[in-house]
């Protein structure tokens, strides 16, 4: 690539007094050193040393007062100007499994970092370049195949700094050699400046024009001349930690601690409720990079809230709750012989008032918070594990735009929608069990008293339809506040994203039975 381009695409990364810690201990002490532009960079170090926190700080992933790390100083381009985009291939690729491989570098196309250029290549383009399959999706493409995609829609997101997160972890030197080399080659088309984090010193040192060590030790970073590169191994000294005691706590003593974290785990959880639901007005806002992307994550989630199977779900509660509630009326109405026959206009009455007015609104809702929020609290927290979120913010969006936003839409439209499902399917197993039971009545005297206290003067709408679609709409967003916000807390493990999913469930139900029961008061 001519020098030129290189200029045009690609800028010198400037550390001005960078000083990282981590709790009550140091990572980096104040360092102020320069990456050059248009040139490979790599940082080795030693385990624990802090190689991916700086990474994460580099890239603009950790805020300067995190709750975990903490970091001074500036990070700017060349000449103290400031960078317009940083793009990172994460470890893990945090490719949008959801979109197709040419969808996921159209996606960085579409958000690259000055639209008002052309961009330097179509998504196709880059997938040829990069030997990526177009019609295989994402989940079943090989590590190298995931690996190149990841380079390329990074690429196509137009950064002029490219960051590399270990990217021959896991592999075998004769993969990891072929990654280097990929490296190298795209750097060396492209222009870009490039940044690879690794403790794997043998296998990229010879793409390096230039090396830097975090010396754990003096917890600096160091450039490493190049006729020193052969002492970087016994440089790379893995962070000492401190054993842990091998005195057990008395009992007394254990149980009172475990008391202490359940209280601030409650606390923490309440606060951090209490914060999101302050923060929820202005995360709302539908602030919408591009219209066409928002609505294709609203496809998403609605496909997850009210797909098929969400259907299935609540057709089969509509048909246990109507028949439940015709049948049983009827069956044990007491001396029946007598009473039925004075009593059975009003008792129909009462099975559609209760159906439609409590009834299969509080079941519909209840279901819609245990199987739809659980559905998107995993997608969310996947994604944050996953570190997709991770790279939303790398490609300039705000993960409310495509991930907050769209969610609640979807259960506002689909909360009443699976709501009326379950009626639709409760009145007409409601008919149907009537007409079974009794077989001398014919279904227009069902019909006429099943609605009689449904109907309303102005004939578009059921009495008190203004209160089903409230305790529908004010449930889904609720829904879909928890899950979305649960989902995208800090995730270390799969078994985070699985304890999302079951705060979800929890706190779901809890606050639909509270909207149910605030709104009971002021319907009733």
């Amino acid at each position: 690539m001519e020098a030129s381009m290189q200029g045009e695409t690609s800028a010198a990364l400037e550390l001005h007094e960078l000083q990282v810690r981590a709790g009550s201990r140091t990572l980096l002490e104040p360092t102020s050193t320069t990456l050059p532009a248009g040139k490979i960079t790599v940082v080795v170090g030693g385990s624990g040393a802090g190689k991916s926190v700086v990474l994460r700080i580099l890239a603009g992933l950790i805020p300067r007062h995190d709750a975990a790390i903490q970091w001074s100083g500036s990070i700017t381009g060349s000449q103290g100007k400031p960078l317009r985009r940083v793009g990172i291939v994460f470890q893990q690729f945090a490719l949008f499994d959801e979109l197709s491989p040419l969808m996921n570098v159209q996606f960085a196309i579409d958000h690259r970092r000055d639209r008002s250029k052309p961009p330097e290549q179509s998504a196709q383009q880059w997938l040829d370049e990069l030997r990526v399959p177009t019609r295989t999706p994402v989940a079943a493409l090989s590590g190298g195949q995931k690996q190149r995609l990841a380079i390329a829609r990074t690429l196509a997101a137009d950064p002029e700094v490219v960051l590399y997160d270990e990217p021959t972890s896991g592999l075998d030197a004769a993969s990891g050699r072929q990654v280097a080399s990929l490296i190298r080659r795209t750097q060396q088309t492209h222009g870009r400046t490039s940044v690879v984090v690794t403790h794997d010193y043998e296998t990229l040192l010879p793409i390096a024009d230039h090396v830097l060590l975090l010396d754990s030790e003096r917890r600096q970073l160091v450039a490493v001349d190049p006729s020193d590169w052969k002492s970087i191994p016994e440089r790379m000294q893995p962070v000492a930690t401190e054993p842990p005691t091998a005195t057990e706590p008395p009992r007394l003593q254990s149980l009172i601690d475990i008391s202490r974290r359940g209280a601030f785990d409650f606390l923490d959880a309440s606060g951090s409720a209490i914060v999101a639901a302050v923060r929820l007005p202005w995360d709302a806002i539908p602030r919408l990079p591009r219209v066409q992307w928002g609505l294709r994550f609203l496809t998403h989630y609605l496909n997850l809230v009210a797909g098929p199977s969400a259907w299935i779900y609540l057709i089969m509660a509509g048909l246990i709750v109507g028949f439940a509630g015709t049948h049983f009326t009827f069956r044990y109405l007491p001396f029946s012989v007598y009473t039925k026959p004075l009593l059975i206009e009003d008792l129909l009455a009462a099975i559609g008032f209760a159906l439609y007015r409590i009834l299969v609104p509080v079941m519909a809702t209840i279901l819609i918070a245990a199987r739809c929020g659980a559905a998107v609290a995993a997608d969310v927290g996947v994604k944050r594990y996953g570190s997709q979120v991770d790279a939303l913010q790398t490609l300039g969006v705000r993960p409310t735009a495509y991930l907050l936003v769209p969610i609640i839409a979807a259960f506002v439209i689909g909360t009443p929608l699976l709501e009326w499902v379950g009626f639709q399917t409760a009145q007409w197993i409601s008919m149907l069990t009537f007409a079974i039971n009794h077989p001398q009545i014919n279904a227009s005297f069902w019909q006429v008293h099943f609605h009689s206290q449904l109907h309303s003067e102005s004939g578009w709408f059921a009495t008190g339809a203004q209160w089903v679609l409230l305790k529908n709409v004010a449930c889904g967003i609720g829904i879909a506040a928890i899950a979305y916000y649960r989902g995208m807390r800090p995730k270390q493990s799969a078994g985070d994203v699985s304890d999302s999913i079951t705060a979800t469930v929890l706190w779901t139900t809890l606050f639909v039975l509270l909207v149910h029961f605030v709104v009971a008061f002021l319907e009733f």
